[in-house]
């Protein structure tokens, strides 16, 4: 398992340099840029510690990363390394779970499965949802829950929804899996659930998800319901998407175009129709292949099921089904919930242990001279893994990336610096981004509106993320009299124009 974990971290150490920075990254840096003031924040004497970042995302990676940040300058590694290394933990911490009710053949091949898993690699080094805590979180609460199920100590219990809690502050999105998991212990596991509903474990567990959270609840008593209401402002996704979107995650390829440039000087369509629509053209056409044999493997591990019944392996499976099914289900229910990648991976690793775990069952009920077929089929599921893989660092390394994470970015940073006058940033996603990669040294304009002395920066024709934006500055820049002339254009590094500069004048 070791070996396997150290793989799975060179891996994403290869990956790791390529993607320029999205702008969502690094959004728990924000709190430390000059003249930015958190959402949230508690005061320690002149200290501000940033509690909320977003209504429903707590400071908690700020938190973490404080301390690297006095010691090490923001930049891609900055932002990236820490959170593989989180990834690696969820392999060892969720592998050892396996292990504990499955064994150890299947908690290898559960983690053999994971590591090689595009989406599962790809979401953890570029983790702009954020999910990597979230999905450490959700299996160290699988780890402490099945240690006290083995041990009957509270401490683990504790423990357990103390990490729940904490996980909910930075992500409010992690209800949806935990909530998933709590309620298939209750259908599979009724009886020993049932057992432990004792006044003293559930006070316990009230106690210390309610510790975990308690930043979330504080934000939410000083802005009554923020969390809620953001509910409000959050832009609705249709079932159809999300299903598209889950598919694409189960089979890795949901970060073709929308990330990784499927061919040289790749344009995605980011306006022009509603969402769902941009989004099923983004992925009509695949140049990666097949993809993983995930789903066809999870297709035939659903049909395989009824007839596992009676083996010790039954109910695991049921049980991780029925919370993976769950936390889905429940991403159906919410807005904007499994419209991305960053949503749907959240019901990982539930798919890998399933299929592993069904294997592993089936093997038992077969003759030895059948193994090498369930061999032969594990070894096909991490072939698949491996090659779109390879197809996804080919593409980078050819293609280039997607406005989202363009290379472009480092350009952008070194040209700004050298132009000496104060910046406005007119489309999302390009100011945050050139601060980190300018260690926060650049000039922010006073103001957005139109006037001179001040360089306009947005992204060029074809990447324009928010065209709105950009069409009420053109009619103040109308409105104002004066004319707007390019200065420059920075390309990335496939000699693809993405930023447009510009000046104003009379």
């Amino acid at each position: 398992m070791v070996f396997l974990a150290i793989s799975f971290f060179a891996a994403e150490l290869l990956f790791l340099p390529l993607a320029g920075i999205q702008a969502d990254e690094v959004l728990f840096v924000t709190p430390f840029f000059k003249g930015v003031m958190p959402l949230y924040s508690w005061h320690a004497g002149s200290i501000r510690i940033p509690v909320m970042i977003m209504d429903y995302i707590g400071g908690l990676k700020s938190w973490l990363y404080w301390p690297l940040l006095r010691v090490w300058a923001p930049g891609v590694w900055f932002i990236r390394l820490p959170a593989c290394m989180c990834s690696v933990a969820t392999l060892m911490v969720f592998g050892d779970t396996v292990r504990r009710i499955a064994g150890t053949a299947t908690a290898l091949f559960t983690v053999l499965c994971l590591a090689t898993d595009a989406s599962f690699l790809l979401t953890n080094v570029y983790d702009w949802g954020p999910v990597a805590l979230l999905l450490l979180g959700i299996v160290f609460c699988l780890n402490l829950l099945r240690r006290y199920a083995e041990s009957g100590g509270i401490r683990y219990l504790g423990a357990a929804f103390l990490v729940a809690g904490v996980s909910t502050w930075y992500k409010a999105l992690f209800l949806f899996p935990f909530a998933a998991v709590l309620g298939a212990m209750a259908v599979v596991y009724f009886k020993e659930f049932r057992a432990h509903l004792s006044r003293r474990n559930v006070s316990c567990a009230v106690i210390c998800f309610a510790a975990g959270i308690s930043p979330l609840i504080a934000f939410n008593i000083a802005r009554p319901g923020a969390t809620v209401a953001a509910a409000n402002y959050i832009g609705a996704a249709s079932a159809r998407e999300k299903a598209l979107m889950m598919r694409r995650t189960l089979d890795g390829r949901a970060l073709e175009h929308y990330m990784f440039r499927s061919f040289p000087h790749e344009k995605i369509a980011l306006t022009g129709a509603p969402m769902p629509e941009l989004i099923e053209t983004w992925y009509r056409a695949s140049r990666l292949g097949p993809g993983s044999a995930l789903p066809v493997l999870l297709l035939f591990s659903l049909f395989a099921l009824p007839f596992l019944r009676g083996l010790d392996l039954f109910r695991h499976l049921l049980f991780a089904w029925i919370a993976s099914a769950g936390a889905f289900c429940l991403m159906l229910l919410f807005r904007d919930a499994g419209a991305g990648p960053h949503h749907t991976v959240l019901v990982y690793p539930g798919p890998q242990f399933i299929v592993a775990a069904t294997l592993a069952a089936i093997g038992q009920r077969t003759p030895r001279s059948l193994r090498p077929v369930l061999v032969a089929v594990g070894v096909g599921l991490v072939v698949s893994n491996l090659y779109l893989l390879e197809r996804y660092y080919a593409e980078a390394r050819q293609n280039g990336f997607s406005v989202f994470w363009t290379d472009g970015a480092r350009e952008l940073s070194r040209v700004i610096q050298a132009q000496s006058l104060p910046v406005a940033f007119l489309d999302w996603g390009i100011r945050d981004v050139v601060r980190v990669e300018t260690g926060d040294m650049i000039v922010l304009a006073a103001t957005e509106e139109p006037r001179e002395g001040v360089l306009y920066v947005a992204h060029c024709s074809g990447y324009v993320i928010d065209e709105a934006q950009m069409a009420g500055f053109e009619r103040k820049v109308v409105a104002s009299g004066l004319h707007r002339s390019e200065v420059r254009q920075v390309s990335d590094l496939q000699n693809e124009p993405v930023f447009c500069l510009s000046l104003l004048g009379g």
